[in-house]
């Protein structure tokens, strides 16, 4: 069992002297097998009784195997919705520490319900796909429109790297995504604080560059994949922690993201989350590319750069090859502003017309 420690580790707000507070809620990541991990929560304080939160599919993984082993209430979920998660929270009352077991519904929909009952909260996620695993965000529909509320990370999250590896493939290139879009969220927040006086914080962004530069290093040699994967895990969790410390999304949730919230309201079929914001991040490098004077002068966090990385690792380099209309992609980038006119990104800056949008379909590769 590995240990990665985070908590008092992390510097606090007074050190960093950024402004932010620094959450520092998360204490232990601990990477191994979830049946001993288990048996050390007692020793680390998460007392019982507990609820588990899993949908079908992560019942048979690991749920029904935490919930028996723990002798837990187990929350059966279904919808990524906050009604969903209000019925969850009314099944798990009574629990002191809520467990999520799943992929991001699943830990968004226990991290809600722990929140809400004040209870503590281990994630032990069973997918790769996304950064929500140890982040204080939680991310959900409500009438039809996707939410995302400031709730609190877990205090624990155990990271069973043999199940995150046999998740479905989709799911593993979708967390590769959700990182490599950091490129651009790094860039719109430093645009904020820039250009609108936005707060921002040096230990948050070195969380995600860090793990950034990690990731980009494993991509571009000839290593072996196990080795690959451990560094995206990690990542995911320090881009998470990165949101935790400033109790906001925004170190690593830009422009891109705002594309992927538009496509999960427009498109028949929702891509999962980290493979739509890889859509956007290719149109958003070009963006940046062309409007932004104080875009990465480092050529591997360049376009080019990027396409090279999606190759290899299996995410769409096409809209084509993605399955997404031009249209709505072209819809997209002119609207995705609106659903946070508050969060200043390149869109807020620019709004780009059909026109503009259809320039950078071309400039990126994607059209």
């Amino acid at each position: 069992m590995r240990v990665l420690k985070f908590g008092k580790s992390l510097k606090s707000g007074e050190e960093c002297g950024c402004g932010f507070k620094h959450d520092r809620t998360l204490d232990l990541v601990l990477l191994g097998p979830i049946s001993e991990a288990l048996g050390m929560l007692e020793d680390l304080r998460l007392k019982p009784p507990y609820a588990v939160f899993y949908d079908e599919t992560t019942y048979r993984v690991a749920g029904r195997f935490v919930k028996e082993k723990l002798a837990a209430k187990g929350v059966l979920t279904s919808s990524p919705t906050f009604q969903e998660a209000e019925r969850g929270l009314a099944e798990a009352r009574g629990a002191r520490t809520v467990i999520g077991v799943g992929g991001g519904t699943v830990i968004d929909l226990a991290k809600y319900a722990a929140y809400r009952l004040e209870a503590d909260f281990i994630s032990i996620p069973t997918a790769p796909s996304h950064d929500g695993m140890v982040s204080p965000v939680v991310s959900l529909f409500k009438e039809g429109r996707r939410k995302s509320i400031l709730a609190r990370s877990p205090r624990l999250a155990i990271i069973d790297l043999r199940i995150l590896g046999s998740a479905p493939r989709q799911l593993l290139i979708s967390g590769y995504g959700d990182i490599l879009a950091k490129i651009i969220s790094i860039k719109d927040w430093q645009l904020g604080r820039d250009e609108r006086g936005e707060q921002y914080c040096k230990t948050a962004e070195s969380l995600v560059i860090s793990s950034l530069e990690e990731l980009i290093a494993s991509l571009r040699k000839p290593s072996p994949q196990e080795e690959t994967f451990e560094t995206l895990v990690k990542a995911l969790i320090n881009s998470g922690a990165a949101m935790m410390v400033v109790g906001t999304s925004r170190p690593a949730s830009g422009s891109e993201h705002l594309i992927s919230h538009y496509l999960d309201m427009n498109l028949k079929e929702r891509l999962p989350h980290g493979i739509q914001c890889a859509l956007g991040t290719l149109l958003m490098a070009a963006y940046h590319e062309l409007r932004n004077p104080n875009w990465w002068k480092d050529e591997r966090y360049r376009l080019n750069a990027l396409r090279g990385y999606f190759r290899e690792v299996g995410l769409p380099t096409s809209l084509r090859e993605a399955g997404v209309p031009i249209g709505v992609m072209v819809d997209a980038v002119v609207e995705a502003w609106r659903i946070r006119p508050k969060r200043y990104t390149i869109l807020h800056k620019f709004k780009p017309d059909r026109s503009e949008a259809l320039k950078l379909l071309r400039i990126s590769g994607l059209a």
